[in-house]
């Protein structure tokens, strides 16, 4: 899971640079969309990490209602630890 975030993040970043790239090569060129490309850089930029806080969010939340520590736990369980019994396996 970290390793897909890293990549998560890398790819995002790209993105951002490559869109700034881009529009800094349109107003050299002195192109009529240059104004349209800042404008969409602009709201990209606050857009991609509004987005990605979101999405890590919502995993999060899913993850602890689920009750898995871990998003790729094979058990299901992921956060009991064996030996220990939960409010469900108690008799009284």
């Amino acid at each position: 899971m970290k390793n897909l975030k890293r990549i998560f993040a890398i790819l995002l970043i790209v993105i951002l640079v490559g869109m700034y790239i881009a529009t800094f090569v349109m107003a050299i060129l002195d192109r009529s969309e240059t104004m349209a490309m800042f404008k969409g850089c602009v709201a990209l930029t606050i857009f991609i990490p509004i987005v990605a806080y979101f999405y890590i969010a919502l995993h999060r939340y899913a993850m602890y209602r689920s009750g898995r520590s871990d998003a790729y736990s094979v058990n299901g369980a992921g956060s009991s630890k064996p030996g220990t019994a939960s409010s469900d396996d108690k008799q009284e």
